[in-house]
């Protein structure tokens, strides 16, 4: 039986391969602002987000850190924010110093790493809050 037969599976075909093209791809990190950081929260069981700014070199060195770990954590949403274009969200969580990379469960603040760190630092952290 083909879609042309059956109009009706033909449109949940198209629904289905929309929804799929709208999800988010393997690996990638959101980059988040004050339109969407709490839909962003509120859409992740687990959540990192990675406080930082085009200034700060040890953020550019924490970057593709991060990166990798959104490929190999695709179950976690992975983020980034500018502090410097969102003071207000950075002063939320009281963000005194850049790179502070906080990992949230159910949108609520768990933890924080304050500086560039080794990967494996922020690993056991994500594979803490994932129970691993």
């Amino acid at each position: 039986m083909t879609t042309e037969k059956d109009p009706e599976l033909g449109k949940l075909l198209e629904k289905k391969a929309k929804e799929l093209m709208s999800q988010k791809p393997k690996g990638e990190v959101i980059h988040l602002d004050s339109k969407n950081f709490d839909s962003f929260l509120a859409s992740h069981k687990i959540a990192v987000v990675d406080f930082w700014a085009e200034w700060c070199a040890p953020c550019l060195i924490l970057a593709p850190i991060i990166e990798e770990l959104a490929e190999d954590y695709p179950q976690v949403g992975f983020g980034k924010l500018n502090s410097d274009e969102n003071p207000d969200i950075a002063a939320r969580y009281g963000v005194m110093s850049l790179p502070t990379v906080i990992f949230f469960k159910d949108g609520e603040p768990v933890d924080e790493i304050i500086g560039a760190v080794p990967r494996e630092e922020i690993e056991i952290r994500i594979k803490n809050l994932l129970g691993e």
